[in-house]
């Protein structure tokens, strides 16, 4: 799983025909990753559909790519890993938005309260799973000191992914290209 810096643009409407009527978007990348394993250049596989429901309520159908490596003897020439925009999280139909907001304890979220509080059970054994990698630890330090147990996993993993804006989708990106460690949550 890559996830890469792209702008994401409202390409049109969907009408409701088929699915639910939402916004189609168009995803424009920065730039294309290297292979996580040999440093190799990657290339375009092909994509896949993908809904995505933000903080208004509003489900988003995205195309991300999916991308192959461009040397023969890796891996992941024969693995597609899917590369998606910062701000999606894996696996996850509420994008990080919306999971930044019900780990800060806000209750406007346009979701119902027994998926709030599924999100936020997840969001509790991610924060868990993050912290006790030392994904976000540069200096040795141990998980389980007595000061650390006092501030709850959410509020200690906002403080090591830096706080601001968009401390969790820092937390999904760096997790997830840490061989889809998302997954296993």
């Amino acid at each position: 799983m890559l996830i890469s810096k792209a702008q994401i643009m409202v390409r049109g409407e969907t009408s409701g025909r088929d699915c639910e009527a939402g916004q189609l978007l168009k995803i424009v990348y920065e730039e294309m990753p290297d292979c996580p394993r040999c440093s190799a250049p990657m290339s375009v596989r092909d994509h896949f559909w993908r809904v995505v429901i933000g903080m208004d309520g509003v489900r988003r159908k995205i195309r991300p790519r999916r991308l192959v490596c461009t040397c023969e003897t890796c891996a992941l020439h024969t693995r597609p890993q899917r590369n998606l925009p910062q701000g999606v999280v894996p696996g996850r139909q509420y994008s990080a938005e919306v999971h930044q907001a019900i780990a800060e304890g806000r209750r406007d979220v346009p979701c119902a309260p027994n998926t709030i509080h599924r999100i936020y059970r997840w969001l509790l054994s991610l924060a868990v799973f993050v912290l006790s990698c030392g994904l976000f630890m540069p200096d040795c330090e141990n998980v389980n000191e007595v000061d650390g147990r006092a501030q709850h996993p959410l509020e200690r993993l906002r403080d090591k992914a830096g706080g601001g804006e968009q401390w969790f989708a820092r937390v999904v990106e760096r997790a997830a290209g840490r061989g889809g460690g998302l997954h296993w949550v």
